[in-house]
């Protein structure tokens, strides 16, 4: 793999506007459903139990699960309450020393309103128990919790909150280590990966829950190591290439770091996509995040971050060498032009002749005073051919 990269002359630079182009094109396709999710179910992303109010009901069993049967029994559940037309999530708990397991179910209610909610969850309640009782008899509710809207929103308000702390964080350690530029370049290809991330759960209508908050943050330390890789090479090359331009460093930085990112991120994605087929329906949500925003994240880091970076570093080349002014270039020396004769040498050659004419007068040397010797004696050579 290192070896596919590094020497390449390709220009990757030089073709910025075409990735620019690609990033711009699957953010519109991710904020159009955004904004038609919005407009036809009232949110623009579909939000899990933890973000909105709901029931927590807890059961207790009598025969305690097997390890390697909870997979199997929590498949078989969900298929059962699916059919009761009940959103919830499901989790089996292990016994404390001296109980029973227990099944936990985290519910959804349709409403908002206190009293209404109630209701709905005592229902769900209710239901979900007749379910259980004709698979597992014996099984008790032990206790039923109502989350309000106000809980709801105190993790959306931190959830988002966590996000911009991060990434402010990631600010400030770039701009103390390098400057503004790479700083915001940095932002600007964190900012690329988290749309990019909430597109693709909005076309795929997935849930936005409290694992979804630990990807986005996943995504952003992992986008920010390898962008920070890049930023290093790029510094250390233009100590190395004073005489190529910002742009050329980039790119040649690149090459040299793209065998390494390439590797990274396949590594990752490997282990990933292992997690997404074989790791239950419980983690698939999360395993997908991942996936999308690893790849995010090694595309902004080569093709966004440092491409800004290119663009914004030769804006202040050109200001600082105006178009209309050109490099000094040395004097060539003015060609000097034999001098004319005299109109009494050109008196004194026609008297004598032809056969007597003086050769051609040679270019003067440089010294003035020279070039005046030498017109003496020639004077004084046809003044003795003459007499």
């Amino acid at each position: 793999m290192v070896e596919l990269f590094r020497g390449r002359k390709w220009d990757l630079v030089g073709l910025r506007n075409y990735w620019f182009a690609i990033s711009i094109a699957t953010i519109a396709v991710g904020l159009y459903f955004l904004i038609t999710n919005d407009i036809k179910y009232g949110s623009p992303l579909t939000l899990g139990i933890d973000f909105t109010s709901g029931g927590q009901l807890t059961y207790q069993v009598e025969q305690p699960f097997a390890t390697q049967q909870q997979t199997r029994e929590l498949a078989a559940i969900r298929h059962g309450v699916d059919q009761l037309h009940i959103e919830t999530e499901i989790q089996i708990a292990g016994p404390a020393i001296g109980a029973k397991d227990q099944i936990l179910f985290r519910t959804k209610t349709s409403t908002t309103e206190s009293a209404k909610m109630h209701s709905e969850i005592q229902g769900q309640a209710a239901a979900i128990l007749e379910f259980l009782e004709q698979r597992y008899p014996g099984v008790k509710l032990i206790s039923t919790e109502m989350v309000g809207p106000v809980i709801s929103r105190e993790l959306i308000n931190n959830a988002i909150l966590a996000v911009v702390v991060g990434m402010l964080l990631v600010l400030v350690w770039i701009m103390i280590r390098y400057d503004i530029k790479f700083a915001t370049t940095a932002i600007i290809a964190l900012v690329h990966d988290i749309l990019v991330l909430l597109g693709v759960f909005a076309i795929l209508h997935k849930e936005i829950n409290s694992p979804f908050v630990a990807v986005v943050l996943t995504v952003v330390g992992y986008s920010v190591h390898d962008t920070v890789v890049i930023f290093d090479r790029i510094r250390e090359n233009l100590r190395l290439h004073k005489g190529a331009t910002f742009a050329e460093t980039t790119n040649i930085s690149l090459l040299e770091t793209m065998a390494r990112s390439v590797n990274t991120v396949l590594t990752v994605l490997f282990t990933v996509l292992a997690l997404y087929f074989l790791g239950g329906a419980t983690l698939r949500d999360f395993a997908l995040g991942l996936v999308v925003g690893i790849t995010s994240g090694a595309y902004s880091s080569i093709f966004n971050a440092s491409q800004l970076l290119a663009v914004w570093k030769e804006r202040e080349e050109r200001r600082r060498r105006p178009a209309g002014v050109r490099a000094p270039v040395a004097p060539r020396p003015t060609p000097v032009s034999p001098a004319r004769p005299t109109a009494q040498q050109a008196g004194a050659q026609e008297r004598v002749g032809p056969a007597s004419a003086p050769a051609p007068l040679e270019r003067p040397a440089p010294s003035s005073s020279g070039a005046a010797s030498t017109r003496k004696k020639k004077k004084a050579g046809k003044r003795k051919r003459r007499y």
